[in-house]
């Protein structure tokens, strides 16, 4: 697993390498069949520009929708999505970046965006998404050695 911070300017930044050539990194991050088995079934990306995105989740006992739109699309090495729960007043954006790395492909992750969100609640949401997207890039990086030990 690479580097995380929640840096002082509000952004999320974190970064995973994976032992997979780049052209299969980003299918990793495009393609709905790899996107379920590293991030789970109740997430699906139409890969195109303009396409959707959406995540249904459990907070606790309410059901919570995480939707948005592909805002850049440039196959093998950007995706960037707007991203908003269905209760906020407007959407972040989350960056993927692929690019080649000793070990085979990085990709880097910026989440950021979060002054739609009120002082008080911001920190926490960054937190939260902070832990998340830890967790889904660690996922990430063991589905990708699984696909390198085949």
């Amino acid at each position: 697993m690479g580097a995380g911070d929640l840096a002082k300017d509000g952004v999320i930044r974190l970064s995973v390498d994976l032992p997979v050539p780049t052209e299969i990194a980003w299918s990793l991050i495009t393609d709905n069949a790899h996107i379920a088995r590293w991030w789970g079934a109740y997430a699906t990306l139409e890969p195109v520009l303009g396409g959707s995105f959406r995540e249904t989740w459990s907070n606790g006992s309410r059901e919570v929708v995480t939707s948005g739109r592909v805002l850049a699309f440039e196959p093998p090495t950007r995706l960037l999505l707007s991203w908003a729960d269905d209760d906020w007043p407007g959407p972040t954006t989350v960056a993927f970046a692929v690019s080649e790395a000793p070990s085979g492909a990085r990709v880097e992750l910026v989440h950021d965006g979060w002054q739609v969100h009120p002082a008080g609640r911001r920190a926490r949401l960054m937190a939260d998404h902070a832990a998340g997207w830890r967790h889904h890039l660690d996922n990430l990086a063991a589905h990708a050695a699984g696909l390198a030990a085949t």
